[in-house]
């Protein structure tokens, strides 16, 4: 991509905006930024404007951070006269090295961090990037042509591209989210299907056998598309007796499930779907196997914490979804309390406690999304659930139940109280603290 003397306007100053910007700066463009909210500072040798309006008749380009919405007025204004794409597909048209992308509702930063792990440990250079939390233009312009950019991409990322095509792209699975932005599950499943849009034949595509709705985007997939599943044998990685194997044109022993140190089905799915990416990459299964034996989930994801007061606790604050915290609940053994709520995405919670796992014999619940969360379980016929003002009521009330496990995994976001996920995590963990 050529830039140089291009003007570009950056709209959204958050961490994909400022990375953006000193990409466009790199790569020759004079640099226009603007944010809806209030900046401290701008970045070095860009200039920062009152409006987009004030942009649109200057510049060549627009590129918007991943929280700007496409439907914003005044992107909108903007689509019909300039070109506008997102920070992912401006660092992609500067990519040299091999690309694989992971997206996916659920489990898409482990799996961009185990295929990283798995293709560093067998002595190549990898880097995981994008919606993990270092943008792919911060470090695309170091890279050579012998390294690979593992990037994990959301569907904010995914509805402004435009070339973007993996060399290896994985779907993790595809369950309800984001409707508060993408307005319906069609539109959402729509997002997640780009991700094989532009792929071509000698492409690989990784899709999750085990999900209905990813099998049905399979269908449209024009690159070389391999599997995994728990259930039954497929092209790609699969569960037999206990038994790892990978499938192509032979049958490959990985390694026995029961070595695997993440927890539950889901996690198994994660494995399996970093096994196909990095068995078609040419990673040797001896290395594949060393990492799952070790790999460990990133923070707030199931993250076992420890006992207070004869339970066992357990954070789970990256299960910002319905879909995620079935699947967290569902690990544990023995009664569990589970801690709800935060700032909701439009889905059902009816549906959460229709599928709740019989051990959860308590709710908590606290965050702006309370009362709909209240009203999803009166609608589902689930009547042990608390309603309480802070995080800290929902912990000591939760240590005082009769119980094997706490398990925190909100099912909502975190805007409503906390900066992130992150920020949620460690309020967890430090109100856990306090009970030792």
């Amino acid at each position: 991509m050529n830039l140089k003397n291009k003007k570009v306007l950056v709209y959204g100053l958050g961490v994909s905006g400022v990375a953006a910007a000193g990409l466009l700066n790199r790569a020759g463009a004079e640099v226009f930024v603007y944010d809806d909210g209030t900046v401290d500072s701008v970045p070095e040798k860009t200039t920062r404007l009152s409006s987009v309006a004030e942009a649109v008749d200057m510049v060549d380009l627009v590129v918007v951070s991943p929280s700007v919405r496409l439907d914003n007025p005044a992107i909108a204004a903007a689509v019909r006269q300039k070109e506008v794409i997102g920070e992912t597909e401006l660092a992609y048209g500067f990519l040299n090295s091999d690309l694989i992308a992971v997206t996916g509702t659920n489990g898409k930063t482990t799996v961009t961090l185990m295929i990283s792990e798995m293709i560093n440990r067998a002595g190549q250079i990898s880097y995981a990037l994008g919606n993990i939390g270092i943008p792919l233009s911060e470090r695309v312009l170091d890279m050579t042509p012998t390294e690979t950019a593992v990037v994990e991409v959301s569907t904010f990322q995914l509805e402004s591209i435009r070339d973007f095509s993996p060399d290896i792209a994985v779907l993790t699975n595809v369950t309800s989210d984001h409707l508060d932005r993408h307005g319906s599950l069609e539109n959402y499943i729509a997002l997640k299907a780009r991700i094989f849009e532009n792929q071509i034949n000698r492409d690989i595509a990784v899709v999750n056998a085990d999900d209905e709705i990813s099998m049905k985007i399979a269908k449209g997939v024009k690159s070389d598309l391999f599997y995994f599943s728990t259930r039954h044998p497929v092209r790609g990685a699969y569960v037999e007796h206990g038994e790892i194997f990978f499938e192509d044109k032979g049958k490959i022993p990985v390694a026995s499930v029961h070595e695997l140190k993440l927890l539950g089905n889901f996690n198994l799915q994660n494995a399996l779907a970093a096994v196909t990416a990095c068995m078609k990459k040419g990673v040797n299964p001896e290395i594949v196997r060393m990492v799952l034996k070790t790999f460990e989930a990133p923070d707030y994801r199931m993250t076992y914490l420890g006992e207070a007061r004869g339970r066992k606790f357990y954070n789970d604050s990256k299960g910002t979804n319905v879909a995620a915290t079935l699947a967290a609940a569902d690990c544990l053994d023995g009664n569990t309390v589970l801690i709800l709520g935060g700032r909701g995405k439009g889905e059902n919670y009816a549906d959460l406690f229709k599928n709740l796992p019989k051990n959860v014999i308590h709710v908590f619940i606290t965050g702006e999304n309370a009362p709909d969360i209240v009203d999803g379980a009166l609608k589902a016929g689930y009547y042990a659930v608390s309603s309480r003002a802070t995080l800290a009521e929902c912990v000591r009330e939760g240590a005082m139940v009769h119980c094997d496990n706490v398990l925190y995994s909100p099912a909502s976001a975190s805007f409503d109280r906390f900066a992130d996920y992150r920020e949620r995590g460690r309020a967890f963990t430090s109100l856990f603290t306090e009970l030792l």
